[in-house]
Parts: C-alpha cells; sequence; structure tokens
C-alpha cells in the first residue's frame, strides 16, 4: 500500500454520506443573530483576569464554604491571598510591586 492509498482511505473515511450532509447543515434562514463581539475589558473594572486551577476536592470545599457564606469564589480568594501576602510581608518585608504589573490605567 503506497501514500497515495493511505491518503484517499483516510479521505473516504472522514466523507459524510450526501443525505447525513444534507441532514447536518443548518437551513437557511433570513433571522439574523446578533454575535457578542469580543472586545477589550472595560476601563473601569479594576479586576485583571487569570486562570487557575485546584484540585477538585478543594474546588468542592471552596463551593462549599462560598454558598454558607453567599459569598463569590473571587471574594474568597481575593481575601485568602491578601491575608497570605500580608503575613508575608510581616516577616520578610514589603514587596516592591514594578510599574508594570500595577493597575492598569
Amino acid at each position: 500500500m503506497d501514500k497515495n492509498d493511505m491518503m484517499q482511505g483516510l479521505q473516504d473515511m472522514t466523507k459524510k454520506p450526501e443525505k447525513e450532509a444534507a441532514a447536518a447543515s443548518p437551513a437557511k434562514t433570513t433571522e439574523k443573530v446578533k454575535v457578542k463581539a469580543a472586545g477589550r475589558p472595560r476601563e473601569h473594572d479594576p479586576y485583571e483576569k487569570t486562570t487557575v486551577t485546584f484540585p477538585a476536592e478543594l474546588m468542592g470545599k471552596l463551593r462549599m464554604l462560598c454558598l454558607y457564606d453567599g459569598r463569590q469564589i473571587r471574594e474568597v480568594l481575593e481575601d485568602a491571598l491578601d491575608k497570605y501576602i500580608n503575613e508575608y510581608e510581616q516577616e520578610h518585608g514589603a514587596i516592591r510591586v514594578p510599574p508594570r504589573f500595577r493597575d492598569k490605567k
């Protein structure tokens, strides 16, 4: 079996029968769909976004704490980080933050 035969076999496997292809394609309508445009964050928002991952057990406990306290996850994490940083600075001195990491204006 040469390379061309293999490629042809792969292409044949990925093709949908005509009936399935017709059923899968949406019917054309004249209805306009409003698409939310991606844009810049609002300038008055003092928060920076980031993504973090946690073990499932820890995340479950965090969610339960938030439910018990009626607070958002962001608020609980912000308080915990503030407490950690304050304790660190008391032991090691103030953390200097370069201008590029300060509030965005």
